[in-house]
């Protein structure tokens, strides 16, 4: 594959990861390799094995494939982690106004972040009230 082509899918990679919000950190810890390793591989410094390009097509919730492709099919969602589907579960324990009350303590614990994505999925959290 020619240097143009691996960076075109290093960037795919980095642009899905990004998009899914998921830190380097958690797509290293499902590959194995601990964080300042993963950056490397993303940035194109070291190679990706085939076992590793695997292992996080599986954190994105994507087909290996994917990064590979030159077409832009539907983004995949990625699976959640333990934590995450145990909020899930709490959430729709709640009975409707507890989730409101649920919703309106992650917002206002959460607002002053400034991260782009935490203050984009505010927004989108309140426009769903």
């Amino acid at each position: 594959m020619g240097g143009s082509s691996v960076q075109k899918v290093l960037k795919r990679l980095k642009s899905l990861r990004e998009e899914l919000a998921l830190r380097q950190d958690y797509v290293a810890g499902r590959v194995g390799v601990d964080r300042t390793t993963y950056l490397r591989k993303e940035g194109g410094s070291v190679p990706i094995t085939t076992d590793e390009w695997i292992k996080i097509a599986g954190a994105m919730g994507a087909d290996p494939s994917y990064f590979f492709s030159s077409c832009d099919e539907i983004k995949p969602q990625p699976e959640l982690a333990p934590r995450e589907r145990l909020l899930l579960r709490l959430y729709r324990s709640l009975r409707p106004a507890e989730q409101e009350d649920f919703v309106c303590a992650v917002y206002c614990k959460c607002r002053h972040i400034r991260r782009k994505a935490v203050q984009d999925s505010l927004k989108l959290l309140r426009s769903e009230a």
